[in-house]
């Protein structure tokens, strides 16, 4: 288990004092203000009426809180407000009008329908950074497609690069994370704080089009520039090797230097002077003779006695571990990447904190997921100054509502 947490730190967050107001569900766009929130931007998270964020129930079990909607909603506030009526719209007006950044992930078109489009909302706040998040971006013959990241992983030649250029090739299949959803939430959260930083300078809001197919096209290491320079198809795959009790990975390179490194940790340093291993050269022209080398010798070791051998003599190298294991392992608790937080359904949980480690910022998930509108009256009558009178007209319309998950 973690450690209990210290006590709040004094830091602000990097974001303190940016209003967030969020219509996204999933991951793409939950997991874009999950970062923001983590950086100290107050998240206000409009949720679909009546039943909320799909991934409250994707997944996971009847009745329970959903991984997949815990972990990317976390320090968040949350509201439900029904957009198809008048007053709801209204609402979510208002709250625009107070809010410095509006993230939206419906499909292309829809926002805008819904008298919450860009050109609607810098009317009301010309200061207003706007990111829209979709499967292929606002423009482009797939457009107005649904977008999911199996689909992004597909399309983008990402699935390929994994398995079809393979000699020889594999059957495809998914991977264990929704790989597109992750980069695009990445990629959305940076463009949006250059965004911030640009109105700092100009005063000027912006509308950012961000798209699942974009963030994962251009992830990319070589591979495709390789092929529009080159005119073919070459991937490194990492090569991952068995011991006698479990899995590496470990290279022969990158330069001579590093193969010198892994003959002296197989104990083998004649081979420095056989020609096909002597020089950078030879070594890249015999490179699948010299991963057979190594090869060989991890499968008469125990992962263990590979890791230490191989750690001592510089060479890089990583245990293949399984989930229980990379979750529990001493780096994960020595760089905090696990929280505790009480949750108000499941109470104390520990939830996946966020990444970077400020000097002087404080960045961490700032509390639990909420439940389905639990701050309809704080943000409404606190943010809004609704009263009484205003709120009953709300609930008697029925534009909010409230839920227990």
């Amino acid at each position: 288990m973690t450690a209990p947490d210290p006590a709040p730190s004094p830091r602000p967050g990097a974001l303190d004092g940016i209003r967030v107001l969020e219509f996204t569900a999933l991951i793409a766009g939950p997991s874009c203000a999950r970062y923001l929130a983590d950086h100290g931007a107050e998240v206000i998270k409009v949720e679909r009426f009546p039943d909320g964020d799909v991934a409250r129930v994707t997944g996971g079990r009847p009745g329970s809180r959903n991984a997949m909607y815990v972990q990317h909603n976390g320090g968040k506030k949350g509201l439900c407000l029904d957009l198809s009526k008048p007053e709801g719209v209204a609402v979510a007006l208002d709250l625009a009008r107070t809010a410095d950044v509006v993230i939206e992930a419906f499909t292309p078109g829809v926002i805008s329908r819904l008298g919450l489009g860009w050109e609607e909302l810098q009317r009301v706040n010309p200061r207003l950074v706007m990111c829209s998040i979709s499967g292929f971006g606002q423009t482009g013959p797939n457009a107005k497609r649904p977008g999911y990241a199996h689909l992004a992983h597909s399309m983008t030649g990402w699935l390929a690069l994994q398995f079809l250029h393979r000699n020889p090739p594999e059957n495809p299949r998914g991977p264990g994370v929704a790989l597109a959803d992750v980069v695009t939430g990445i990629t959305a959260f940076g463009a949006i704080c250059a965004a911030l930083l640009r109105r700092e300078r100009t005063g000027q809001g912006d509308h950012v089009d961000v798209s699942l197919f974009d963030s994962l096209f251009v992830a990319n290491d070589d591979t495709v520039q390789r092929y529009l320079l080159e005119d073919r198809v070459e991937v490194f795959y990492h090569p991952v090797h068995r011991t006698t009790d479990g899995w590496v990975t470990a290279n022969v390179g990158p330069d001579f230097r590093a193969w010198a490194n892994v003959c002296a940790a197989m104990g083998r340093p004649e081979l420095l002077q056989d020609p096909r291993f002597a020089s950078q050269r030879a070594v890249s022209e015999n490179r699948d003779a010299a991963v057979a080398v190594v090869r060989d010798w991890l499968a008469t070791v125990t992962t263990a006695e590979a890791e230490r051998r191989l750690i001592e003599h510089h060479v890089v190298v990583g245990v293949v571990k399984t989930l229980p294991e990379a979750v529990r392992q001493p780096q994960v608790q020595a760089r905090g990447l696990l929280k505790r937080v009480h949750d108000p359904v499941l109470g104390d949980i520990e939830v996946m904190n966020t990444a970077p480690r400020f000097t002087n910022a404080e960045c961490s998930v700032r509390g639990p997921a909420p439940r389905l509108g639990e701050h309809n009256d704080a943000v409404l009558r606190g943010l809004l100054g609704y009263d009484d009178a205003k709120m009953a007209a709300l609930r008697a319309a029925g534009v909010l509502i409230e839920g227990e998950q």
